[in-house]
């Protein structure tokens, strides 16, 4: 068979350029002066805000607070959304509109706007909208697979 040593690439694998790609910040690393104690999953986070800092420099994580966790059901007939608004006055101020493929949230902090796209078309009409126990919640009927086509009339002159 031979040595098992020589068939994994494991052992033929340059460590040294390895480390230097991951700016050296490697895992299971002694505790640093900065205090992560040896925490063998605190690199991976510091690594990854790292790489987003220098990928997005402009971009403020406050920039992106006046967005609204939401979730998304996808049921047979319908499309149910969840939005978390903890604030009742900030949910009292928000403008809901709809098209058939996404939901727009307007009125937030700053003259923001988040829009939620939905996962199958739906028929904006039939939507339902409650605000209760901090959760904006939505209930649209899906638009019909069978009937694509709307009936318009024509008018004649």
């Amino acid at each position: 068979m031979g040595d098992s040593k020589n068939n994994n690439s494991f052992f033929d694998m340059n460590w040294k350029q390895f480390e230097q790609f991951f700016n050296g910040k490697m895992p299971f690393s002694t505790p640093s002066p900065g205090g992560d104690n040896g925490d063998p999953v605190s690199w991976v986070e510091g690594y990854i805000k790292d790489v987003l800092n220098r990928a997005l420099p402009n971009v403020e994580v406050q920039a992106l607070k006046h967005h609204f966790h939401s979730e998304i059901f996808d049921t047979h007939n319908n499309i149910i959304v969840k939005i978390h608004i903890p604030d009742k006055l900030q949910a009292r101020k928000i403008r809901l509109m709809l098209n058939p493929y996404q939901i727009r949230l307007e009125g937030l902090a700053d003259d923001k706007t988040q829009t939620i796209r939905l996962s199958s078309q739906i028929v904006p009409s039939s939507c339902k909208a409650i605000y209760k126990n901090d959760i904006l919640q939505l209930h649209m009927r899906k638009q019909s697979i069978d009937h694509p086509y709307t009936d318009v009339n024509i008018r004649f002159m």
